[in-house]
């Protein structure tokens, strides 16, 4: 008989907790064929791109991002840069690395990064660079921290009281953008192990206990690499619609 083991469904996924950081890592390497540099996947990592193109650099640090991940665009030469403190959810930095690493990223076209906050319901305000989850939990704002242009995300359980911070700089690419925001506006829930949910605040979140067979958990990485693999046989999408800066006025903050 397989032996059976709590898991914890927790939504939102903003309040989840950091997960396994290996969720990001090994796909990394793996599947992605990015360069560990005399360092395990986990807990201090570095690890390089193809053509040292990209790297990404994880660090537990009492203040400030653990989570640093940077890119230079062979075409332009521009760079454009994230981070991500230690208790942003892992598959929230998932969805950067994973459009990052997709076999279609540089077909991509400029989209409108907002479009997936809106179908969600959140508050949004294009032309001020601001966003707002239909909790209030959760800010965005891309212009008042300075004049960068770059995208300042918090997440708090109350004003004075921040879980996570992420920064997505100028000239991080629109797709990029979405692929986040996306990730941070599901309402699916996501699975936790009872001592990844043990320090969750209970007052912001929906939490349900199942009984999982403990081969379907060990599955779960290597079904994702699968999947990551499988997208080198799929001919890229058509390009998405839409020109940066032509985004459509959303609902205005309350």
């Amino acid at each position: 008989m397989n032996d059976m083991v709590d898991q914890a469904l927790v939504s939102p996924v903003y309040f989840a907790g950091p997960g396994d950081p290996t969720w990001v890592t090994i796909p990394l390497h793996t599947v992605s064929g990015w360069s560990a540099l005399d360092a395990p996947l986990y807990p201090h990592v570095v690890l390089t791109g193809p053509l040292m193109k990209s790297w990404l650099r994880l660090e537990p640090v009492l203040e400030g991002p653990w989570w640093h991940l940077s890119h230079r665009d062979g075409r332009t030469g521009s760079n454009w840069t994230a981070s991500f403190d230690g208790g942003t959810p892992v598959e929230l930095i998932a969805a950067v690395t994973d459009t990052l690493t997709h076999p279609a990223y540089h077909l991509r076209q400029p989209v409108d990064p907002y479009e997936p906050l809106r179908q969600a319901g959140w508050d949004t305000a294009p032309d001020r660079g601001n966003f707002l989850s239909p909790d209030g939990r959760v800010r965005g704002n891309r212009n008042a921290f300075d004049r960068s242009r770059a995208w300042h995300i918090t997440a708090s359980l109350d004003e004075d009281d921040p879980v996570w911070h992420a920064s997505l700089s100028a000239g991080t690419p629109t797709a990029v953008v979405a692929a986040f925001l996306q990730a941070l506006a599901d309402p699916n829930p996501v699975s936790r192990s009872a001592e990844q949910a043990a320090g969750l605040s209970r007052r912001r979140i929906s939490l349900a206990w199942e009984r999982w067979p403990a081969e379907r958990i060990a599955r779960a990485l290597p079904d994702r690499i699968e999947r990551l693999s499988a997208r080198r046989a799929v001919p890229p999408p058509p390009s998405p619609a839409g020109e940066v800066g032509s985004t459509p006025a959303g609902r205005r903050l309350r």
